[in-house]
């Protein structure tokens, strides 16, 4: 296990794949500073403080750049600096893109890529003053082969964070800074709702290695990506689906 020991921010930790990266990040001797627009975030962050890691809890609305400045800011007089920033936070409603509003679509892409836009902006200055960085976004399978079912607007999104990743890496890789993506493919997780239930093994047996990923998968593909092994790796977007797409 990486002992990485630095300031990481999750966003969107307070459950699901920013949990467990939170978590891995912890167990990797970070302090998990844990983001979300929800105050569930909170009991995350006690339930971690008690199992021995170190975490806290920060609420925080990524679609508002004021906030996201404000919540930043606050925790980098805290704890002296912030290292490590994963971009988590996201939605994923469904709506046929006929059905689609302009409002529809518009607050998917305000959300999962403003939101890493708020983040980036806030972080990037630390960073380069410190000289050392590390940014992962989660994007997903769909921002690869498109999505279908209703998610057209989540699969843009998640496409223009690969965009960012490849653009931000380009221009900050001089000042230590790397910037990368990972893009789960089906991660059982509860951003499915109820479209699992009764069907898991199904879905499974279509997946290469044969099962479902999970939050851990994940969380271990960004521990890498936010560690010092991983310094001389950054544009890149690292596939956590099982084989399911190979590009």
């Amino acid at each position: 296990m990486n002992d990485i020991q630095r300031i990481a921010i999750i966003t969107g930790a307070a459950r699901g794949i920013g949990e467990a990266v939170a978590r891995r990040l912890a167990a990797a001797n970070c302090t998990a500073v844990i983001t979300d627009i929800s105050d569930n975030g909170e009991a995350t962050a006690s339930k971690m403080r008690e199992e021995g890691f170190q975490a806290v809890f920060r609420k925080m609305n990524v679609a508002d750049f004021d906030n996201v400045s404000a919540v930043v800011k606050g925790i980098a007089e805290e704890f002296g600096r912030v290292d490590i920033l994963v971009n988590n936070a996201g939605i994923r409603p469904t709506k046929p893109f006929e059905q689609m509003t302009l409002a529809d679509w518009q607050n998917v892409l305000h959300i999962n890529l403003d939101g890493a836009f708020n983040c980036c902006s806030a972080v990037l200055p630390l960073m380069k003053a410190n000289h050392w960085g590390r940014i992962v976004s989660v994007s997903s399978l769909a921002a690869q082969q498109g999505s279908t079912g209703g998610h057209t607007h989540y699969a843009a999104s998640k496409a223009g964070l690969l965009g960012l990743t490849k653009s931000l890496a380009r221009e900050y890789a001089r000042y230590g800074i790397t910037v990368n993506a990972v893009s789960p493919g089906w991660i059982d997780t509860e951003g499915w709702g109820g479209a699992l239930d009764g069907k898991r093994d199904e879905y499974a047996d279509r997946v290469p290695v044969g099962r479902l990923g999970n939050g851990v998968d994940v969380a271990n593909a960004v521990a890498f990506l936010a560690s010092e092994e991983a310094a001389y790796i950054t544009g890149i977007n690292l596939p956590v689906n099982g084989g399911l797409y190979i590009s």
